[in-house]
């Protein structure tokens, strides 16, 4: 399974002392990219293929809260794909050091040209990388 390791930082915290809202959207980001640039598309290659992530919608679940200086890991999983790539889901589940869910966030994207601006199948290369995410119990073909 995929996941990345973090720590709560003094600026990640709201007026009740726990991790806010905006930074599991921002969290979840970090680890997809993460991801991404571990799988050989770091931001340089976007750049060079003139093409880009777009979000469409992210929903995010809280459990638990988080708080300053604790860890916490980023899990990520595929939820649904399209046949050629181009559309996908992604949930991230931030956990806790027992394992305990503290939210999940499901964001619906796609690959998007810089160029036609439109919604455009990824390279070869990034679909696989795509599919070698382990998928959800509900994966879903899009």
């Amino acid at each position: 399974m995929i996941a990345f390791d973090f720590q709560v930082t003094w600026a990640d915290l709201d007026s009740n002392a726990h991790l806010k809202n905006s930074r599991y959207l921002d969290y979840a980001a970090q680890a997809r990219f993460l991801f991404l640039a571990s799988a050989g598309f770091p931001p340089q290659a976007f750049a060079e293929a003139r093409m880009g992530p777009v979000v469409f919608e992210d929903r995010v679940e809280y459990r638990k809260e988080l708080r300053l200086l604790q860890h916490f890991s980023v899990r990520m999983q595929i939820g649904g794909m399209s046949e050629d790539g181009a559309k996908f889901i992604l949930v991230n589940e931030v956990l806790n050091p027992k394992g305990e869910l503290c939210a999940r966030v499901v964001t619906s994207a796609a690959w998007f040209s810089l160029e036609t601006r439109k919604v455009t199948p990824p390279p070869p290369a990034l679909k696989t990388a795509m599919e070698q995410i382990e998928r959800t119990a509900d994966f879903r073909g899009l």
